[in-house]
């Protein structure tokens, strides 16, 4: 499957990346997802089977594209992605997507709250930088790490909050659990071998679209 893409004059072909970044266990499904995400759920097909996807995308909204990638190809990585074309698998792809769009661009106070206080119990001054950065170029190590390092409320009250603004994209808080625990997973199972989870992601982030301009 072949996902074309539009940053003003440039054109980028991301089969290569999906193919030989990611590999198979999430290429077809991620370039449908992203595309989709890419055109506000807009698309429409000509067929069952295109050839290739074309999508219309500005500069601005372009690392979010690679940084989506960057995510999936960590955790495989980490070997800690769920089997391939299986639900599980489905829904993760659909949560490093939509979580990356809820917490860079709603504009729910709560969520926005939680993200902020989940960065700056991590940081600390440095928080309004990192989420700077997060919500300019998507995901980031210091997001995911921090938002990993974060309980999640257990007051009623605010468990429905956090439930009322993931369902913005579609996705309950035991989707939002489930990354959560795979980001966990993954720093782990780096651990283990000497790495860190910043250094494996930061290293593939930096092959994908937009990962020169971060």
């Amino acid at each position: 499957m072949r996902l074309w893409y539009f940053p003003g004059e440039q054109t980028l072909q991301l089969d290569h990346y999906f193919n030989r970044q990611i590999g198979p266990i999430v290429a077809v499904t991620l370039g449908f997802a992203l595309f989709l995400l890419l055109t506000n759920d807009s698309a429409s097909f000509a067929g069952n089977h295109l050839p290739f996807i074309q999508a219309q995308q500005s500069t601005r909204a372009s690392p979010y594209v690679g940084s989506a990638m960057a995510v999936l190809a960590t955790l495989e990585q980490a070997q800690v992605l769920p089997p391939e074309g299986s639900r599980e698998a489905d829904r993760v792809i659909q949560s490093v997507i939509q979580l990356q769009s809820v917490f860079a661009k709603s504009t729910n106070p709560f969520i926005q709250d939680f993200a902020h206080r989940a960065v700056a119990a991590k940081y600390g001054e440095q928080a309004p930088t990192i989420l700077d950065r997060f919500r300019s170029n998507g995901w980031t190590a210091e997001m995911l790490e921090a938002l990993a390092d974060t309980a999640l409320p257990t007051a009623t009250e605010e468990q429905q909050q956090l439930a009322t603004g993931l369902q913005q994209v579609n996705l309950s808080v035991d989707d939002f659990t489930r990354f959560l625990q795979l980001v966990r997973d993954g720093r782990s199972a780096f651990a283990t071998r000497g790495n860190t989870f910043e250094e494996i992601y930061t290293s593939r982030r930096n092959t994908m679209p937009g990962g020169a301009a971060r």
